[in-house]
Formats: C-alpha cells, structure tokens, sequence
C-alpha cells in the first residue's frame, strides 16, 4: 500500500482513540484528529477546567515540527509515544505559542526523547519562560517546589469533590466530579515538573521550509498574552491561531482586549480550510473568531465610560453585563456558563478598565 493510501487509513485509526490509551469522560486525554495531509491534532475532547492545550504534529522532510508541548511531563510522554505511532522521523522543531503552563510543561519530556530539537518562540515568550518568576522554575527540579505544586493540586481536586458534594442540579454536580477526577490525574502527570526556556526567539516571523509542509510561526501583536505566536501552513491552508482562538471561550487574564481585536480582524483574513484553536476542536469557518471578538469589542464599549466617570473597578465589574454572549460561547450549557464568566469575563473587564485608565497589563508569570 504507497504512502497516499497509508496516510488516512492511520489517520482513521487514530482519531478515535485517545493519546493516553484509556478513553474518558473527564475529557483531560487529547484525542488525535487528522485536519489534512501531515498534519495532525491532539486535542481537548471536551471542556475541562485545568486546560492542556492542544498540540499540532506537522510532518517534514527531515522530521517533525510540533506547535505547544502538553501541560505536564505525563503530557508530554503522551505526545512523544503518538508522534512515533504517526511517524518514525524525529521531531526536529517545537515551537510554543505562548508561555503558559498548559503549553509548555511537556517539553522536557519531548526533548528527552528528541534532544536535538530546536525550541522555538516569540521574543516575549522566550524571556518569560527565561524569567525565574516563571511556573515551575528554575529549570533544575525542585523538590520543595515540586511537592508545594502537587500539593495545590491535591487541594484543588479535593475542592472539587466538596462541590460535588454540595451541588444541587446534576449537571453541576457531574461537572465537579468530572473535574475532580481530571486534577487527580493532572497531580500524577505533573510530579517533577520542570519549565525550560525556549533556545530560540522571534520577533516577526519564523520559517522552516519543507517543500511539502512548510512552517511559518508568526507574531501578530499582543492578544491573549504579550508574546502569542500564530502558525500558518500555506500549503496545507491550516492556520494554528493558539490562545488567541479557543473554544469554547478563551482565559482572558492579563490579556490585551484592543490589541486582541485587531489581531482578530488578521486572523480572519487567512485563506484558512482549518483553523486550530488553542482549546477545543479544529474549525472550518470564522465563527468563533467573531463570537471572541464580540465580547471584547463589548467589554471596552461597557467599561470605557465607566472608567471615564471615575468608577473604581470593583463599581465597574458590578454594572458591566457580558451575558448575552454566554448562550453564543456556551448554548445551554450551565457547567461552561458558570465557568465562563471566572475564566474569561471577569478577567476581560479588569484588562478592559486598565486599557480605558492607561494603566498597564503585566503576565501574571507566578499564576
């Protein structure tokens, strides 16, 4: 059988079973979906609260460019042992879309595996992650550090069994179990975490050729964070839009909601047939990209005069009303729309009112 006929077959094979082995309903293992010809997702199969991130698998040449990493060192073993399942070249290139935890927590163990691969990054990202503050660091492993981690971890999913416990609708109910489950794997998949800094930064763009896959890792503008990275493949038309594009709603936090807009309106210019968010199941259409855009364009219309009247922020979270844009984010949802408002509204409404006073938006880089 040549390799044309090859290619879909694996794919088919793959796509239905989860990178872990062991399908859940926790939706923490990513699953594999082929978009187009090498090229491959393992992503969320659902929401869930503690995110991984999705990570795409570009096949080349001489081997194979990753964008993002995993969210844990376990993660990260994952994605080593279904990259050699699509193919027996090496990863040759890992580039991260952005500093947080759920991107690049895994790399280590991808670089145990493939230790001569280039780590690739914006300027911003890169010094971040370079940065002590930094999740995790310093790079050496600590074991005080490492034990306070999976500690908090411990904490959280012991929080979420007490919310089960407590919760009087089903659905709230099943979601804080579902959630609990999910920490006490994501504790198991994060003992000996390390965070290493990218070898490489960009400030532009960033290719690597291939004259069947080639790879162009761009800069936009600041959005969800300081240092977002897109990936275009021109050739097989898939846009990799990281944090900036998630579903089914992004975490705003220390994010730049005016800049975020404008790098939007770049994304939907892309001739894209696929566009892989952050989070969530790759897309055909610029659906979610208006859907995202129109909560931000509504957060800085609702708080820009608030602001300007001199309400302090605690005033200004109390009288902006984002809710219309839950049923677009979430449908009937209540487990996502309760979420919704913690993970991206109240979020987007402080960077919002920093915007309207001029005051600046830093990275959290202990959170």
């Amino acid at each position: 059988m040549g390799r044309a006929m090859r290619w879909p077959v694996l794919c088919l094979l793959l796509a239905a079973s989860a990178v872990a082995g062991t399908p859940d309903d926790t939706g923490y293992f990513q699953v594999v979906q082929a978009v187009a010809p090498h090229v491959w997702v393992l992503r969320e199969p659902r929401f869930q609260l503690q995110p991984i991130g999705n990570v795409t698998v570009v096949e080349q040449a001489d081997g194979i460019v990753l964008v993002d990493a995993g969210g844990s060192p376990g993660s990260g073993r994952r994605i080593v042992d279904v990259v050699r399942k699509l193919s027996p070249k090496p990863v040759k290139a890992v580039i991260l879309s952005q500093w947080h935890g759920d991107k690049v927590q895994g790399l280590s163990e991808i670089l145990k595996a493939w230790p001569a691969a280039r780590t690739i990054a914006t300027e911003a990202t890169k010094a971040h992650l370079s940065d002590p503050a930094t999740m995790n660091s310093p790079a050496t492993p600590d074991a005080e550090r490492n034990a306070k981690l999976l500690a908090s971890i411990a904490g959280t999913a012991a929080a979420m069994r007490e919310g089960a416990a407590k919760a009087t609708e089903p659905q709230e109910r099943e979601g804080f179990a579902r959630a609990a489950a999910m920490f006490d794997q994501y504790g198991r998949d994060m003992d000996g975490a390390r965070t290493l800094a990218p070898r490489e930064g960009f400030a532009g763009t960033f290719d690597l050729p291939d004259a069947t896959a080639p790879v162009q890792a761009l800069f936009m503008g600041r959005a969800d964070t300081d240092g977002d990275a897109v990936v275009w493949l021109p050739r097989q038309k898939v846009l990799v839009a990281g944090e900036i594009v998630i579903l089914p709603f992004p975490y705003g936090y220390e994010c730049y909601p005016a800049e975020w807009i404008t790098v939007l309106d770049k994304l939907r210019g892309f001739d894209f047939r696929f566009l892989v968010p952050g989070h969530g199941a790759p897309q055909t259409d610029r659906v979610q990209i208006d859907r995202i855009a129109a909560v931000l364009k509504d957060a800085r219309a609702q708080v820009a005069p608030l602001a300007a009247q001199g309400l302090p922020l605690a005033e200004v979270q109390a009288k902006v009303d984002l809710s219309v844009h839950a049923k677009a984010l979430c449908g009937p949802d209540a487990w996502c729309r309760r979420w919704f408002k913690a993970f991206f509204v109240d979020p987007v409404i402080v960077s919002a009112f920093k915007e309207a006073k001029g005051e600046p938006i830093l990275q959290n880089l202990g959170g």
